[in-house]
């Protein structure tokens, strides 16, 4: 994992500040070296999201890239909204701390889920109108792409 948040920090700090109010247009090529698939966007980043099997169990580890810092022994919430239905998935990792990027002013955060394979194939089948990362003190919204 920390070499993971190094290599994104790097990849940061070799691009240009962008203006406080836009998405900076080259985000999503900067954060490639994510290990994962990014499933949504917001106006300061997105989420990446990436399946892992550990002895019969599946984990979803999910990066999020934005302008909220994050920290917390408690744990969060991800909840994916379509219009049907939602998905709430509790956070496997308590202890959640958002490491901040001066270059491009933002916030790498990562946390990893409990999940099975069922909430597996709703989330590749790409239902989900919109991702909502909630925490106890602060909530962080993300557009889901669409086929």
């Amino acid at each position: 994992m920390i070499k993971l948040l190094k290599s994104i920090v790097s990849k940061f700090s070799k691009t240009e500040n962008a203006e406080e109010n836009q998405i900076e247009p080259t985000i999503e090529n900067r954060i490639s070296v994510a290990d994962g698939e990014q499933i949504g966007i917001s106006q300061y980043g997105g989420i990446w999201i990436k399946y892992q099997e550990l002895v019969d169990y599946q984990f979803m580890n999910v990066l999020i890239v934005g302008k909220i810092k994050h920290k917390t022994f408690k744990g969060c919430q991800l909840v994916f909204t379509s219009q049907n239905s939602e998905l709430k998935l509790t956070s496997d990792t308590r202890e959640i701390e958002s490491d901040f990027t001066d270059v491009s002013n933002r916030y790498v955060t990562q946390m990893s889920f409990d999940i099975t394979n069922e909430n597996i194939d709703i989330i590749t089948n790409n239902e989900a109108i919109k991702v909502d990362l909630i925490f106890e003190k602060n909530t962080e919204s993300f557009e889901t792409f669409k086929d």
